[in-house]
């Protein structure tokens, strides 16, 4: 076994002269990723969460007439599959002895590891909006675990069968038979804000039984690159597409979030997080090991942590001009 780095890649660091030297490191932007999604804790490889549906409202009975006879019924089976991220590097002995800058090499690294590490997790989160409308589906909804662990029945897509933002004329069907969709094809302006509003206020505000639910979105998640198209309609006291200094109706109506690791610059995306549609699977902390292959003469540093999602309900999502193809 050979390492990957020698002193041959750091030469300056081999100089014993006085001279600035450091690793870059910028400062990051702050987590998102637990704003949006509801944190669980798990010890397992999996969870699984199915929901009962009800049978919905009462029905007139006349006098003497059976009443209708009705079944409650399980919902839809949703999975989130654990995944183990992982990164480890090797330097020689000769590195790490004369390297005249950093008293351990691979240690010097830490601080930066854990910030890499949020890193990763942002962009993984984010995947769940920048892969979601894929007309094809995307694996990262599928929670199949090879070795017979658990086969995700839905594939790429989530619990049933559609992507997670799924547009007009790919209408997904509910328990009690009744079809929606949760995904449009609008750039951001007052009256499209309006009408995504409407979709998940009133036609998606209904559960599995068809019954009314309240689905009210506290979030607004885009890209940096929309902030200003969005804010001036979300704080400006007057209505902006006015010019009789209307007031502005949709002033604070809901928390811009602008993610920075989002691919699409002009997707936006409402969110209702009160009915805990994405899950955040949290199973382990960022972990580091090091350790000494004698034979070559050889340093290693790992890190790994795992965790997950779970995808529970497409209600609490409306989104607008995301990707349909990879």
């Amino acid at each position: 076994m050979s390492a990957d780095t020698t002193r041959s890649s750091f030469p300056k660091g081999m100089e014993p002269t006085i001279h600035e030297y450091y690793w870059e490191n910028f400062a990051a932007h702050p987590k998102v990723f637990d704003k949006i999604l509801k944190i669980q804790k798990t010890d397992r490889p999996f969870e699984q969460s199915t929901s009962a549906v009800g049978t919905g409202l009462l029905e007139e009975r006349a006098e003497n007439v059976n009443g209708v006879i009705k079944a409650p019924k399980e919902g839809f089976t949703v999975y989130g599959k654990v995944i183990n991220f992982f990164k480890a590097e090797s330097v020689s002995n000769e590195l790490a002895k004369d390297h005249q800058k950093f008293d351990n090499f691979l240690k010097s690294q830490m601080s930066k590891w854990t910030k890499d590490a949020v890193a990763t997790m942002e962009t993984y989160y984010a995947n769940i909006f920048n892969y979601g409308g894929y007309t094809a589906g995307h694996a990262m909804f599928n929670a199949t675990i090879s070795g017979a662990v658990l086969t995700d029945p839905s594939g790429n897509y989530v619990y049933d069968g559609k992507p997670a933002f799924n547009l007009l004329g790919n209408e997904r069907t509910a328990k009690d038979n009744n079809t929606y969709y949760n995904g449009l094809a609008l750039s951001f302006s007052k009256a499209n804000l309006q009408e995504a509003w409407n979709l998940m206020t009133i036609t998606n505000a209904k559960g599995e039984d068809g019954g009314k639910i309240v689905n009210v979105p506290k979030f607004i998640i885009a890209s940096p690159a929309m902030k200003f198209t969005i804010d001036e309609i979300l704080k400006s006291t007057e209505d902006p597409t006015t010019s009789n200094r209307a007031t502005n109706v949709l002033r604070d109506i809901v928390t811009p979030i602008y993610w920075h690791y989002l691919t699409d610059t002009n997707q936006w995306t409402l969110y209702n997080p009160d009915l805990e549609s994405l899950i955040a699977l949290q199973r382990t902390n960022p972990e580091f090991e090091m350790w000494y292959e004698h034979l070559s003469k050889t340093h290693f540093m790992s890190i790994e942590q795992r965790y997950g999602f779970m995808f529970k309900n497409f209600r609490p999502l409306v989104s607008s001009n995301f990707s349909t193809v990879a």
